[in-house]
C-alpha cells in the first residue's frame, strides 16, 4: 500500500479540512486531536508545505520532554531548594 502524497499545499489543507469534519453523522474532530493522529507520511507532506510548522512541532516535542525531565527530577529530588524571590512558582 502508498501513502498518499498532496501535490499542492490547497490538495493538503483540503484534506486536513476534511480531516477535521468529516462529514454524514462522523464527529468533528479538534485541531489537537488530528495533530495527535497524523501518520509520519503526512508530517513529511506538512514539513514540505509549511516547514515553520514542523519547527514549531520540533520546539514543542523539545519543550515537552524538558518539562517532563525536569518535573520527575522535581518529584524524585530528596531536598528542594526553594525558588528565589523573584523567579516564578
Amino acid at each position: 500500500m502508498t501513502t498518499p502524497s498532496y501535490q499542492t499545499r490547497d490538495e493538503l489543507r483540503a484534506f486536513l479540512r476534511l480531516c477535521l469534519t468529516p462529514g454524514h453523522g462522523r464527529e468533528k474532530r479538534s485541531v489537537e486531536t488530528l495533530a495527535r493522529l497524523m501518520h509520519p507520511w503526512l508530517l513529511d507532506d506538512i514539513a514540505e508545505y509549511a516547514p515553520h510548522l514542523m519547527q514549531l512541532r520540533t520546539a514543542a516535542d523539545t519543550a515537552q520532554a524538558n518539562y517532563l525531565t525536569a518535573l520527575e527530577t522535581w518529584i524524585t529530588a530528596e531536598t528542594i531548594e526553594p525558588p528565589a524571590e523573584d523567579t516564578p512558582r
